[in-house]
């Protein structure tokens, strides 16, 4: 989805030929928005991988950035080939076809209705079966332990486990309510949802197909438009599941929605389940696997670093017990 230009903008037009050796205008542009969403000094000659180490929301700010001031489209996989921020200001200034002097931050749209029906619920029966048929099984095993009902908030919050195990997301709904399991939605990479019957069912299963490599702008504005609509969105930071047991470091995509729309965050800590299918450590499996939701963390008046760090620290605390 593109965002519209403001009419107020002050576009900038291109001169028929320009000197191709120089790119002054477009180093400082750069290098302000970069500072800006960085909040660090920034140089010229530094790489955006290497140096500035920029994560995936900020890679998508800067796409949306570049397209809304020299009105060129990249995309996500398309920023690595530019081996410093001077080259990329030269090929901007190469082939740019205005120059809007202004700020815009894509994330400020989030808050704004966008056209996307969130999926249908019409085959929850089979979720529910899924989820049933996991927990019973995994049971067999494994004592199975749940705590912190109470809570769960009432209208829209983010989920916000740890991932130890592909059972995870199964074992958290087979903890909640049918109303609750109802109003629950997750997401799947596009890469993994590829014939037809399997994007039928999660469009009637409470999925949310994104693709992650070239539409995460979009697919981010799914998850902001399933809160807005007051339901509520499991999700796992971390991104991957855990390879040594320990908690990996937290992606803060949902803390940066949580801000911007005000909406609560239950962290979920589960612990026991990292050793549930490992091929290293079958000697010696836990027999038991505690799913708890923890205390529920209000996003009002916090930055989105500060939901992150205080979400991650929840479940830290309680996996250190």
């Amino acid at each position: 989805m593109k965002n519209s230009p403001k009419t107020n903008s002050a576009i900038i037009p291109i001169p028929p030929s320009q000197p191709a050796s120089l790119a002054d205008q477009e180093n400082l542009a750069l290098k302000n928005f970069l500072e800006g969403l960085l909040g660090i000094s920034v140089q010229p000659s530094e790489s955006l991988d290497k140096d500035l180490v920029l994560d995936s929301l900020s890679k998508i700010s800067l796409i949306d950035f570049i397209e809304k001031t020299f009105g060129i489209t990249k995309t996500y996989d398309q920023l690595t080939e530019f081996s410093s921020i001077e080259e990329l200001a030269n090929f901007l200034h190469l082939n740019k076809k205005f120059y809007r002097k202004e700020e815009i931050s894509w994330i400020t749209d989030l808050k704004n209705k966008w056209n996307f029906q969130i999926p249908k619920s019409s085959f929850l029966f089979l979720l529910k079966l899924i989820v049933f048929t996991v927990k019973k099984a995994t049971s067999i095993v494994y004592t199975l332990q749940f705590k912190g009902l109470e809570h769960i908030p009432d209208g829209p919050c983010f989920f916000a486990a740890n991932h130890q195990s592909k059972l995870d997301a199964f074992l958290i709904l087979s903890y909640l309510d049918k109303q609750t399991i109802r109003d629950t939605y997750a997401y799947a990479k596009k890469q993994h949802i590829k014939g037809f019957i399997q994007r039928y069912l999660a469009s009637r299963c409470n999925v949310i197909v994104v693709d992650l490599n070239y539409e995460l702008k979009e697919s981010i504005q799914k998850l902001a438009e399933v809160v807005k609509q007051g339901k509520k969105v499991l999700i796992f930071p971390e991104g991957t599941r855990t390879l040594d047991g320990e908690l990996g470091p937290f992606k803060k995509t949902y803390a940066i929605l949580s801000a911007e729309l005000s909406i609560p965050v239950v962290p979920i800590a589960i612990s026991g389940a990292y050793s549930h299918g490992s091929k290293r450590d079958k000697k010696n499996k836990n027999s038991k696997i505690m799913v708890e939701f923890l205390p529920v963390i209000q996003a009002k008046g916090l930055y989105p670093d500060q939901i992150n760090n205080l979400v991650r620290q929840s479940i830290l605390n309680n996996l250190s017990k």
